[in-house]
């Protein structure tokens, strides 16, 4: 009897854990943001407060993806505790539970193990090496190659070498890339517009100025900017 019990756990922890295993099989595209992702999940990306001012890069362990590629989630190992090792029997199955959750149902399926693509859709098996991370172009290019990206990599912004973090202000040839520049000077720009009209709102509310000189004042920021 107590032999049967044991089985019986044995076989909810091993089967739900091996069907979970499974690598996804199919055209997978991934959309721009999940391809950003994957380009931060190569290079172990993570907390900053493991990563930040080190050379030495976080492992990555499992990443799964929904089969519409708009959704992923992964999991990486600190660099501190890289020698004692990260990886467990339920690390593929958390992996992928958290992807179905943000997915709203779409089904999700590993898609890479540490540096490795494991999702089989009939194109060019990609691994990338550590010697690879130098160029993120280099990356994002094999995994296009593979089939899995048909945007312009152009668009896609720079990593950080040492965080494996996003440069919104490069894009991934290292090149500065104007167009985010010139979208996070329009951003900071309305920014400042919102903070003078509430201080104007608040001179008015407080009686300090009048309807009118509100309104002139209101106009003078937008204009001027």
């Amino acid at each position: 009897m107590k032999f049967l019990k044991i089985l019986f756990i044995i076989i909810f922890i091993i089967i739900p854990s091996i069907s979970y295993a499974k690598s996804g099989k199919g055209e997978l595209k991934l959309s721009k943001q999940i391809m950003e992702f994957v380009m931060m999940y190569m290079y172990g990306a993570g907390s900053t407060k493991f990563s930040a001012d080190k050379e030495t890069k976080n492992d990555p362990l499992v990443m799964a993806v929904s089969t519409d590629g708009r959704y992923a989630w992964y999991m990486y190992c600190p660099a501190e505790y890289r020698t004692y090792g990260c990886m467990d029997n339920n690390t593929v199955y958390r992996v992928k539970k958290k992807c179905e959750k943000r997915s709203n149902g779409v089904p999700c399926f590993t898609f890479a193990k540490k540096r490795k693509i494991t999702w089989k859709n009939g194109g060019n098996k990609v691994s990338i090496k550590r010697s690879d991370l130098k160029d993120p172009y280099l990356v994002a290019k094999k995994i296009q190659d593979a089939g899995f990206y048909d945007g312009d990599l152009m668009d896609l912004p720079g990593i950080d070498y040492k965080t494996g973090q996003l440069k919104e202000d490069e894009n991934i040839s290292g090149k500065k890339d104007k167009k985010n520049n010139v979208n996070l000077t329009q951003k900071t720009n309305s920014s400042n517009i919102v903070q003078e009209i509430k201080e104007l709102k608040k001179l008015l509310d407080e009686g300090v100025i009048t309807e009118k000189e509100f309104t002139q004042a209101k106009s003078k920021i937008l204009e001027n900017n």
